[in-house]
């Protein structure tokens, strides 16, 4: 287990509040309009409380749990943003309910083009304009459920540092239940594979294996019943977009040919092998014609042969239709992609990729990781955390993984969490394999020398990077997705409502303190 994924529960130390209500009531001002999607049909972008504030105040962006049933639907929000205007991005997704598919089904990357269009919208027409005289408008972005891996996917990719020639810039992420690698559902992922274990020389498994299934029940399990309809082939579930943990590392997994088989299982061309090859090769298993044997020499002397005899067989390649020639080379075309498919699936059961992590953000640009809050409902079933601490060496012999011994939004909170916090470690604060560089935070204790002398630079930046990237245990929701309390169920509770109220303020004090400071036109994360 790598030491980066050793992540500890951040606890948030709120003021709880006592909210009347959980949602906007219906007497609050909303506002509908319907933004155009290029050719594929249009969306609505729900305004709240939109005229009550300027631009300057910080914009909250809302993206729903799941996809409304009609476009004029008002999706609920939580009570912690009352106090502040809110655009939510009514996005299109295939509906749970549907039992009869639509003419253009509504599976990724429908969504992904859908929260595009409405966030370019919402920049465009409610942001501070591009004049340089104004300061970016602050947006924070939230989401639950299916909307947590819509917003997580956008924040990562839309926050940049701030100009003043940009009319908004994202500042934070609230998260809430999200799936951040939908490739875990697959049966292919290594968290389904039993771990082994050196044990005095003996490679021992580290659990026995058992019949209960490795993900939790209730919603996250309706979500991976889903995964069919929401995506439509399994090569979607490899998009980062929606599994934003692939923006930091490649997949250790092959893209299968389904979602519910594995590598390791037959394949159906197999028996069909042999043939293909046959038939590419001209030596076709059905009985064909053979050249006449050569004359005995009783028959040579008394046969003679003469031209007219030879007329009479003509080579079988000169009397066969086109027509017959044409359908050989279908065949022939038909059994090289059949040889290619089987030696496709042959070379995955043999090898599976290695998970290779990459540089993101990348190197030189303008993108940073945001201010991230992670809520997760309580797992049904125990699951393993580890602590996460950039300084600390693990301990390979204790048999735990990053994946813990299950997938459920706690598992996948803890994987999104731990490579962002990789990330800001390694590359945005300067360490570059083991050589340390002087971080923001870290040059107002450097001495004249510039050397920090006496100064816990370790502790320093895991403070920073803890402020960075948090994460906070909810009570957990009983509700499935098909269940009919879909409205209270896929919600914060009040405890949940209270921390990300008090992070939110937290984190638009922090905002309006550095941008009262800041004389110049780029301001740091």
């Amino acid at each position: 287990m790598s030491r980066w994924f050793r992540l500890t529960r951040v606890r948030c130390l709120v003021r709880p509040r006592q909210f009347q209500s959980r949602f906007l009531s219906s007497q609050s001002p909303i506002e509908h309009v319907r933004i155009p999607c290029a050719s594929a049909g249009e969306i609505t972008v729900s305004l709240h409380n939109i005229n009550d504030h300027d631009t300057t105040t910080p914009l909250i962006i809302l993206i729903p749990p799941v996809s409304q049933p009609r476009p004029d639907s008002v999706a609920p929000v939580p009570a912690c943003f009352h106090d502040y205007p809110t655009a939510v991005i009514n996005y299109r997704w295939q509906d749970y309910d549907e039992d009869k598919p639509r003419a253009t089904p509504l599976h990724w990357p429908v969504p992904l083009h859908d929260i595009t269009f409405g966030y370019s919208w919402i920049m465009n027409n409610l942001g501070s304009g591009t004049n340089p005289s104004t300061k970016p408008r602050p947006a924070y972005i939230y989401g639950s459920y299916l909307g947590a891996s819509l917003a997580a996917g956008l924040a990562l990719t839309e926050t940049h540092v701030p100009t003043r020639y940009q009319p908004m810039t994202i500042r934070g992420l609230i998260a809430h239940n999200g799936i951040y690698n939908w490739t875990m559902f697959l049966p292919d992922h290594p968290i389904h594979t039993p771990k082994l274990r050196n044990n005095r020389g003996a490679l021992l498994p580290i659990a026995t294996i058992n019949d209960e299934p490795i993900e939790e029940g209730g919603i996250f399990t309706d979500l991976k019943h889903h995964a069919p309809a929401l995506f439509g082939t399994p090569s979607n579930l490899f998009d980062p977009f929606a599994s934003a943990c692939l923006f930091f590392h490649s997949p250790d997994l092959h893209v299968p040919d389904d979602f519910t088989t594995p590598l390791s299982a037959p394949h159906p061309l197999g028996g069909a092998f042999n043939a293909a090859v046959n038939t590419l090769t001209n030596r076709s298993p059905t009985p064909s014609r053979s050249p006449t044997p050569p004359p005995s020499s009783s028959s040579s002397s008394s046969t003679t042969t003469t031209p007219s005899n030879t007329a009479q067989s003509p080579p079988p390649e000169q009397t066969e239709p086109p027509k017959k020639e044409k359908e050989k080379e279908e065949e022939k075309e038909e059994s090289a992609a059949t040889i290619l498919a089987l030696a496709t699936h042959r070379a995955k059961q043999r090898k599976p990729p290695r998970k290779g992590y990459s540089w993101f953000p990348p190197i030189n640009g303008t993108l940073r990781l945001p201010f991230t809050l992670l809520v997760y409902s309580a797992p049904t079933t125990p699951t393993h955390t580890h602590t996460y601490h950039p300084h600390t060496q693990n301990s390979s012999s204790n048999g735990n993984s990053s994946n813990g011994n299950g997938n459920n939004f706690a598992v996948q909170a803890n994987q999104l969490a731990g490579l962002m916090m990789r990330s800001l470690d390694m590359h945005e604060f300067g360490r570059r394999r083991g050589v340390w560089g002087p971080a923001p935070w870290e040059r107002e204790f450097e001495g004249e020398n510039g050397e920090g002398e006496g100064v816990d630079r370790g502790g320093e930046r895991w403070k920073a990077i803890e402020r960075r990237v948090q994460s906070f245990e909810a009570a957990g929701v009983g509700a499935g997705v098909d269940g009919e309390e879909e409205e209270g169920g896929l919600g914060l509770d009040g405890q949940g409502e209270a921390v990300v109220g008090e992070w939110l303020r937290e984190r638009i004090d922090e905002d309006l303190g550095e941008q009262g400071g800041k004389r110049n036109g780029v301001e740091g994360l």
